[in-house]
């Protein structure tokens, strides 16, 4: 099976996720690996491309697409800009 991860921002107070990809979509077989943010989760998507959308928040939701038993699209969204984004309290750098 093929698994096509994308991640889409979706600004605090929003109703729904921007339309655009990012960068950061990868794609991998049963073969391949891929750690995936669980909802809750924190994350700090960082592109080298300066023309790339970074992501920075909370996971809001994912949802798994099945296309017969030939692929699955995984969708993550990222809620930016919330009261529970105190980096601060999460980590010191």
């Amino acid at each position: 099976m093929r698994y096509f991860v994308t991640f889409q921002e979706l600004a605090a107070g929003a109703a729904r996720p921007t339309d655009w990809p990012s960068s950061s979509d990868f794609e991998t077989d049963e073969k391949g690996f891929a750690l995936l943010p669980s909802v809750g989760d924190f994350v700090d998507i960082v592109t080298p491309d300066k023309d790339s959308p970074t992501y920075a928040g909370k996971v809001r939701s994912r949802l798994f697409t099945y296309f017969n038993s030939e692929s699955c699209r995984i969708n993550i969204i990222i809620e930016t800009g919330s009261d529970d984004d105190d980096w601060g309290k999460l980590i010191k750098e």
